[in-house]
């Protein structure tokens, strides 16, 4: 699932540009990691309910099938975008 949302983009260019920084051997690099958090949490807080399911992918990949984890991105994701599915169907 492929979203064309600018800003979904922008937050998984983030979330790499994070885990990049967090592996980084350089401690002036991993400080940097609380930069892009913050900048992180400011672009979630403008994401729809159907932006934060889609996101919830990237979560849920990080997690083998049998985690209990998993199930819980797996039933966060549903409930995020079941409506904005369903709202999609009646227009």
């Amino acid at each position: 699932m492929e979203s064309n949302s600018e800003l979904v983009r922008v937050i998984r260019v983030l979330i790499e540009r994070q885990r990049r920084l967090m592996h980084s051997s350089d401690l002036r690099e991993r400080f940097h990691t609380l930069w892009i958090a913050a900048l992180l949490d400011e672009h979630l807080t403008q994401c729809t309910d159907r932006e934060i399911g889609e996101l919830m992918v990237i979560v849920q990949e990080r997690f083998h099938i049998f985690e209990p984890e998993f199930g819980i991105c797996y039933h966060a994701k549903r409930r995020l975008l079941v409506p904005s599915m369903k709202e999609n169907l009646t227009r």
